[in-house]
């Protein structure tokens, strides 16, 4: 069986938007990248809703450093997950 919890926080579920977003190691890659306070402190039902939003409000370059900023995040999460390392 398949633990649900955050394997990173303990977070009780881990959801798409919880791992790449509201998990604080992935919140703190987020500011650490500079992506806006509001983007990252609003609360949002899904991750589909989140993109929808930053994408909105971003140009395109800052949109290709936040989708290789969500992808780094990603690989870390991955990384810890899979093989119980963390690159930062």
């Amino acid at each position: 069986m398949v633990n649900p919890a955050c394997q990173r926080c303990g977070a009780d579920k881990e959801t798409l938007i919880h791992a790449i977003k509201d998990c604080p190691t992935a919140r703190e890659t987020l500011v650490c990248g500079g992506l806006d306070d509001k983007l990252v402190r609003n609360e949002f039902d899904s991750c589909i809703d989140w993109l929808e939003a930053t994408m909105r409000l971003l140009d395109k370059k800052a949109i290709e450093d936040f989708i290789i900023l969500i992808w780094n995040s990603w690989n870390n999460r991955n990384n810890f997950t899979f093989c119980g390392k963390e690159e930062y």
